[in-house]
């Protein structure tokens, strides 16, 4: 009988505490650690390096040490098949909120022809190649020291005086108990004002069930959430079960 999904997740879970633990190891010793055919193990394996847990290289397989992991290239892809998807979420001529996060203003990059005005704190946003008929309007603010992102009262004001058609925003976490979390103390105040119109929600499978420093919204806040299909199956039918849409980016 195949298994279920629950168990497959959980058997992830274990070769993935296993190579953390014992730093470089094989599919044979894998295999033989949690009793299954390698062939399984292989599957396995090859899902967690898509997902930027592991790398696989020459047979040897390791753990990613960094703590970075948004930054490998694994998670990138993700990411960009995430804002992929919720462009189709997207009309012409509708007025748009991104919030800083890197998911959200990657949207841009996939819009194509479409004709739309967006609204942002991210200066990321100035590398996008919108068509002739788009506009974007950086809110203003603050600027700190290594960062990309405009925070303060100027930035606020802007989102503030403005609706938008739909909003996209990132978060650092996202848990049903605790909703929309960020990391930053800057910016929450910002994300709070963007979540009030928010209609979408971007997170990689690594924000899903998970709670950071600052609560920016609720999970009633938002209408749909956009991830990607290695987000946890049981958590996210207990979102569906919340009333929210779920759309999940095949890999």
């Amino acid at each position: 009988m195949r298994n279920s999904i629950k168990n497959i997740e959980k058997r992830r879970e274990e070769l993935l505490t296993i190579i953390k633990r014992d730093g470089t190891t094989n599919i044979h010793k894998l295999a033989d650690a949690v009793q299954v055919s390698e062939m399984s193990v292989r599957r396995d394996c090859s899902i967690l390096q898509k997902m930027g847990k592991i790398k696989i290289s020459f047979g040897k397989i390791d753990y990613y040490q960094s703590h970075d992991q948004q930054e490998s290239a694994q998670i990138d892809h993700i990411n960009g098949e995430i804002a992929q998807a919720a462009v189709d979420y997207i009309d012409d001529n509708q007025i748009i909120f991104i919030n800083s996060s890197r998911t959200a203003i990657r949207i841009l990059d996939y819009l194509g022809d479409k004709r739309v005005n967006v609204l942002t704190n991210n200066l990321r946003a100035t590398n996008a190649k919108l068509s002739r008929e788009s506009s974007l309007v950086l809110s203003g603010g603050e600027l700190r020291t290594g960062s990309h992102i405009l925070t303060g009262d100027i930035a606020l004001n802007s989102f503030r005086n403005m609706r938008a058609s739909v909003s996209v925003i990132g978060c650092g976490g996202l848990d049903i108990k605790n909703g929309l979390t960020t990391t930053n103390i800057h910016e929450a105040q910002i994300n709070r004002m963007i979540v009030k119109n928010c209609q979408k929600l971007l997170a990689n499978y690594t924000k899903i069930n998970k709670t950071t420093n600052f609560t920016v919204g609720a999970l009633r806040d938002i209408d749909v959430l956009v991830t990607d299909a290695y987000a946890d199956a049981t958590y996210i039918q207990k979102i569906r079960h919340q009333g929210i849409e779920v759309i999940q980016a095949p890999m």
